[in-house]
This record gives structure tokens, C-alpha cells and sequence, in this order.
């Protein structure tokens, strides 16, 4: 089943909000100084969304330098599934164990279905170790990339928010009702939306890049064509029991030492496993259901003359970044799935997953101005 959180966009409810800022902030000043808040309320009246699409008509109009086309999107990788078979092909030792680990088990593996895989499959095919190896790697590599560019689309909302308010300041300040103090703060949301969107489309090059070089592409290409969101996390979880039959399975087919190993790389495995789907649930069926509760309630208050316009983008601003979290949380759990296929047929990941920053979005939205 799909998870429509993870496609929320924010865009509905800015416009709901945006549309009647000119009513907000002609009501908060004087009639002797509201010349130019009249002509902007006449422009609003020609867009839909109000300040926001205001905004971008008069960029629009702004004459711009002549700029260098943007690079080809790239090759297309619309599943992690096509990630690693792409990954295989740029490996031309991997062909002939490929070959003998015969079709149905390399589309498990790709698929990321390792459980009916043979745990003894690396100790009778040479080269299934590499072949698992590239598999496991690509496919959190993919994770990842989808992952940011998903995030960046949640904070080129939160810049909309952010440059609605900081230009309803400066009209404000041209107008006389507010302080250049009063701009500062809003002026400073500005920037500080500006950076992170930076971040994060810096964040997305990174990770499209190391998803080339985990493939071996690196020096073949250097963009590549992703989806827009991340897939659901598997419906099914491994569950103790489970883990123990499986371990068992890597453990008879190695020394006393490597078994012990493998059985507390499995432990560490698992324990970061059912922390990242935890973390996935509380988002999705708590975190986010509850922003979508208050910013529902903060449009009513605001549209009830109850709440401010800097109370309705301050929510705006918390929803975008309780998304922004969520998708780390599920990108999280994606990977440590991964990782725990992995071990289970006898792989060793570098680490694992940690959850870092997971708690984002959880806090409460910051006062209105």
C-alpha cells in the first residue's frame, strides 16, 4: 500500500494561506497608507495562489542573463532493482557467477528479496560474495539519492514560505507599519531557507555521484535520471525468530570464529533494523498525521482572524521539515533492510545505520511574529 505522506507537497495549503495575505496585512495597517497595498491587491487578483505567484510573474519579468543550458538528466535508474543490474553490467567478472547463480536467484537479489536465497551460495559459486557485495551497496547508494532529491523538493516549498513572508515584510516596512527590526527577523527565515535549499541541492549531486561510483559508472556518466519519491519499506519484517533460523543457517557453513562474528554482526544488524522501521512508523502514522492536524487547525484559526499570517507560514515552515524528516527515517529503513539481507547470507556492512537527526519535525512550530 502506498504511503501518501510521502508524496506530501505543502503547496495546497500555502495557497489557501497566501491567497488572502493582502486582506492580513491591509487590515493590520493604516487607510492613509494603504496606496500601494491597494495596487497589490489588484495584482494578486489575477493569480490563483496570491503573493506567491505575484512573486514569480514579476521574476519573470525581470530581463536575466543569458545562462548555459542545465545537463542532460541522465541515464534513467527508476528502481534500485535497475540500479544494481546496471551496477553488474559495468563488472565484467561478475558474468559468469551471474551465470551460475541462475536467473531466479540473481532477480532476488536485485529485487532485494534475499530471503529464499541458499545461505551457502557464496561458499559454492566464487564471486557470489562480490555479485551480493555490489548489490547491497548500490541499492543504499539508490536509497539515497532518492532520498535527497526528494528532501529538496520539500525545501524548495519551505523557500516559497519563507520568500512570501520576507517580501510581505518589506512592503510592510515600505508602507510604514513595520520596523526594519520586524523585517530583519522575517528577512532572516529568508536566508536561512535559501541556505538549506543550497545544501540541499548540493546534497543531491553528492549522493547521484557516489550512486555512479558504488555502480563503477563514475567515468561513464555523470547525472542520473531518479524518481521523484522513495518506494515503501518492505510489508513484511523479519521478526527474532527469523533472524535466529537464518543466522543459524551462515553459522553452520563457517569457522567457530567467523561464526561468532557473523552472529553479532547479525545482532547489530537487527538492532538497527527495528529501530529504523520504529522510527519510519512514528513518522508516518504519528508525527506527520499530527502536523497535518494542527496545520488544518491553524488555517481555520487564521481564516477565523484567530491566527496570524506569520502563525500560518510558521506551520507551513514545521510541515516542510517534519516531511524533510520522515524521509530520512524511511531512506533509513530502506537501507538497514538492506544491510540486514546482507549479513544474513554472510555479508559484513562497514556500519550501520544510526538514525541521526531522525526526531526532526517532532518540535512544536515556532511562535508567530
Amino acid at each position: 500500500m502506498k504511503h501518501r505522506w510521502a508524496s506530501l507537497t505543502l503547496r495546497p495549503v500555502l495557497a489557501l494561506g497566501l491567497a488572502v495575505l493582502p486582506w492580513a496585512v491591509q487590515a493590520q495597517g493604516q487607510e492613509s497608507a494603504a496606496q500601494e497595498w491597494r495596487k497589490a491587491n489588484e495584482a494578486v487578483g489575477q493569480f490563483p495562489r496570491g503573493h506567491v505567484d505575484v512573486l514569480r510573474w514579476e521574476q519573470s519579468q525581470t530581463p536575466k542573463a543569458v545562462t548555459a543550458q542545465s545537463p542532460a538528466a541522465g541515464f534513467a535508474l527508476a528502481s534500485a532493482a535497475d540500479a544494481v543490474r546496471a551496477a553488474w553490467s559495468a563488472h565484467l567478472d561478475l558474468a559468469s557467477p551471474l551465470a551460475q547463480m541462475g536467473r531466479q536467484n540473481v532477480e532476488r537479489v536485485a529485487s532485494g528479496d534475499w530471503s529464499a536465497l541458499d545461505p551457502t551460495l557464496q561458499n559454492r559459486i566464487h564471486g557470489a560474495d562480490r555479485v551480493l557485495e555490489i548489490a547491497a551497496t548500490t541499492r543504499k547508494a539508490w536509497f539515497t539519492a532518492v532520498a535527497a532529491r526528494q528532501t529538496l523538493q520539500h525545501h524548495e516549498n519551505a523557500l516559497t514560505a519563507t520568500e512570501a513572508a520576507a517580501e510581505l515584510g518589506r512592503r510592510m516596512v515600505r508602507v510604514g507599519n513595520w520596523s526594519a527590526y520586524q523585517q530583519a527577523q522575517v528577512a532572516l527565515g529568508e536566508s536561512s531557507a535559501q541556505l538549506e535549499l543550497t545544501r540541499a541541492r548540493l546534497a543531491v549531486q553528492q549522493a547521484e555521484w557516489a550512486l555512479l561510483k558504488a555502480m563503477g559508472l563514475d567515468s561513464v556518466h555523470d547525472s542520473v535520471a531518479l524518481p521523484d519519491r522513495l518506494p515503501d519499506t518492505p510489508a513484511t519484517a523479519i521478526n527474532e525468530s527469523q533472524l535466529q533460523q537464518r543466522t543459524a543457517a551462515i553459522q553452520g557453513h563457517l569457522p567457530q570464529a567467523e561464526s561468532r562474528k557473523a552472529a553479532t554482526q547479525a545482532r547489530q544488524a537487527f538492532a538497527a533494523y527495528t529501530a529504523s522501521l520504529q522510527a519510519h512508523r512514528i513518522h508516518r502514522e504519528g508525527i506527520l498525521k499530527q502536523r497535518q492536524l494542527i496545520g488544518e487547525e491553524t488555517l481555520l484559526r487564521y481564516n477565523g482572524m484567530l491566527k496570524s499570517v506569520w502563525d500560518l507560514l510558521a506551520d507551513v515552515s514545521a510541515r516542510s521539515q517534519a516531511v524533510v524528516a520522515a524521509i530520512s527515517v524511511q531512506r533509513d529503513a530502506l537501507i538497514a533492510d538492506t544491510d540486514l539481507q546482507w549479513v544474513l547470507q554472510g555479508g559484513q556492512p562497514g556500519n550501520f545505520v544510526s538514525l541521526g537527526g531522525a526526531n526532526q519535525g517532532a518540535s512544536a512550530a515556532p511562535a508567530g511574529h
